[in-house]
């Protein structure tokens, strides 16, 4: 008998994960990346929706969750330009007033947004500055949340920041950008220690800034954190840098940088990137605008596609989306259940998302370097 690897998982092989799927016209219409369902019936809703996930067991979950977001690199203002910050903050102002036209629920703009491209680019105000107090207007007016890169200044500290402004035109945090180049350091910003994930009412998100993506501290707390949109403000454009981090960590991210902005999805794989040519100067506004389904989880194959067929006895074909993206060993699953989340599904079933299976795979590692593993019985 051979002792190498095998496709086969849980009994389920790809051709007969393929010849039971009752959805096979709309994996062509995706690319026939292999969406699933096993069965005929249609969905079948359970009377009662239970509260919590295998996720998050200490939150309501919201169930059907889709988030409209726009990416904004706007064309900055001459370098000298008179009265350049309050000019800026109106065009940013105007900005979010033509995301939320757009039926917008976040806007995003890029590094140190409000000085970008500035003589002096770097400049620090506190978080109750002129910055924060005019984007905070915007976001009240028009009920949208705004993503809002910038120096701040707290308690005589310089920071490279990120404020993530609510619906209300509150704060509901900052981040702290927690690998400053050296450049940074070197004119005395200093690194936050935290990667903190905000609630919002459509989900669960992060703030990262531009040197962050090379170190694999920040995804891995942010994972940990259970972020589900990571939005990325930086200099540049970190192109496969962003699959690298959706892949391992399990979450959307919105890239915005001087030059253009660009979406991921939680596979890996590019939704839509725009680039800009950063000497425009037109007044539209240079949207990158996508609609994400933020209920949907990334799992490893192993040990979850097999899972599947009992959940669509149970509750239909149509009771969940699942696409096989059998070459690199990833399933992409959501719940399409009006009031059962993917989390509770999940939970049910038995199934293990990405993040977690790799998580358990580091402590078990850590457990048989100790000779602490107690393998488990083979079925």
């Amino acid at each position: 008998m051979s002792n190498g690897p095998t496709h086969t998982i849980n009994r389920c092989n790809r051709r007969d994960f393929l010849t039971l799927s009752a959805a096979g016209g709309l994996a062509a219409a995706l690319g026939g990346r292999g969406l699933v369902a096993y069965g005929a019936a249609p969905a079948r809703e359970p009377a009662k929706a239970r509260v919590g996930g295998a996720s998050d067991k200490s939150r309501a979950v919201l169930v059907r969750r889709k988030a409209t977001v726009s990416l904004v690199s706007f064309p900055t203002l001459p370098r000298n330009e008179p009265d350049r910050l309050n000019k800026t903050l109106e065009n940013m102002s105007r900005h979010i007033a033509e995301a939320a036209a757009l039926g917008s629920d976040l806007a995003a703009f890029p590094e140190i947004a409000n000085t970008l491209g500035s003589a002096e680019p770097w400049q620090f105000e506190p978080l109750d500055g002129p910055t924060v107090s005019a984007i905070s207007k915007a976001a009240k007016r028009h009920s949208i949340y705004v993503v809002c890169p910038m120096g701040t200044l707290e308690e005589g500290i310089h920071y490279n920041s990120s404020v993530l402004i609510g619906r209300d035109g509150r704060i509901v945090g900052v981040y702290h950008k927690n690998f400053p180049t050296h450049g940074e350091l070197d004119i005395g910003i200093v690194p936050g220690a935290e990667t903190p994930v905000f609630e919002t009412d459509f989900g669960r998100v992060g703030l990262t800034i531009c040197f962050d993506l090379n170190y694999w501290e920040v995804g891995s707390g942010l994972c940990a954190n259970r972020a589900e949109l990571v939005l990325w403000s930086s200099m540049w454009q970190g192109a496969r840098m962003l699959s690298k981090w959706a892949i391992e960590f399990g979450f959307y991210m919105g890239a915005i940088w001087r030059g253009g902005s660009t979406f991921v999805d939680i596979a890996g794989r590019e939704i839509i990137s725009i680039k800009r040519d950063i000497s425009d100067k037109s007044s539209s506004a240079p949207l990158v605008t996508a609609t994400l389904d933020m209920d949907r989880r990334l799992l490893h194959h192993d040990g979850n596609v097999g899972r599947l067929k009992p959940l669509y006895e149970k509750y239909g074909s149509t009771a969940a989306y699942a696409e096989w993206l059998s070459h690199e060993c990833l399933l992409i699953f959501g719940s399409q259940l009006s009031n059962i989340s993917t989390d509770q599904l999940i939970e049910e079933f038995g199934l293990e998302t990405m993040r977690d299976y790799l998580a358990r795979v580091r402590r078990d590692r850590q457990l048989a370097l100790k000779g602490l593993y107690r393998p488990k019985k083979q079925k």
